[in-house]
């Protein structure tokens, strides 16, 4: 009987159906997470004097919208490993570039640092870059350059500098993002 199942010819295609199959479900399988995972946030986050540490998350969420005929992108973000967060609104996107918060135009761009989205009542935790610093200086700014934007995905770079309702400052630098709409 074993040498009847050894050499039939049935058995050997249905062994390498079966490896075929189970290749071809693997591959899937790993294509999907990989697609999964591409979204991520990094850079370099410093709240009031503080030094500055690493930010980063894999959760990174893009909606793009319109908003009074004009495109909207959303970027928000929360680190992995706290509950610091990022949100930024870019307005008039239509093509990668360099776009300014608050920038200069009927809509003004937004980018705001929040130390723990966790206390979202507390006004002192928004650091965001229409606010004065201590000295009533209007000093915040950001800057996002976007070098990727397809129908399905965004690429870029972006800095903030915000000040929260005390005129203590936050600042965002070297951050990179890359995420699915």
């Amino acid at each position: 009987m074993k040498k009847v199942l050894k050499n039939n010819p049935l058995v050997i295609i249905s062994a390498l159906l079966l490896l075929v199959v189970t290749a071809i479900t693997y591959s899937k399988n790993l294509e999907a997470a990989e697609r999964a995972s591409m979204g991520y946030f990094s850079g370099k986050i410093s709240f009031e004097d503080n030094d500055s540490h690493k930010l980063y998350s894999d959760k990174v969420k893009v909606r793009k919208t319109s908003e009074r005929g004009v495109t909207v992108i959303t970027i928000v973000t929360t680190d992995n490993n706290s509950a610091e967060s990022v949100f930024v609104k870019l307005y008039g996107v239509e093509s990668k570039g360099t776009f300014f918060i608050p920038g200069e135009g009927d809509f003004q761009n937004v980018g705001n640092l929040i130390k723990d989205v966790n206390l979202y009542r507390e006004e002192s935790n928004f650091y965001q870059t229409t606010l004065a610093n201590e000295e009533g200086l209007k000093n915040g700014v950001g800057r996002v350059n976007i070098i990727k934007l397809t129908e399905d995905e965004i690429e870029g770079e972006l800095i903030i500098i915000a000040n929260n309702s005390e005129g203590k400052q936050a600042q965002l630098e070297s951050a990179r993002f890359k995420a699915k709409f």
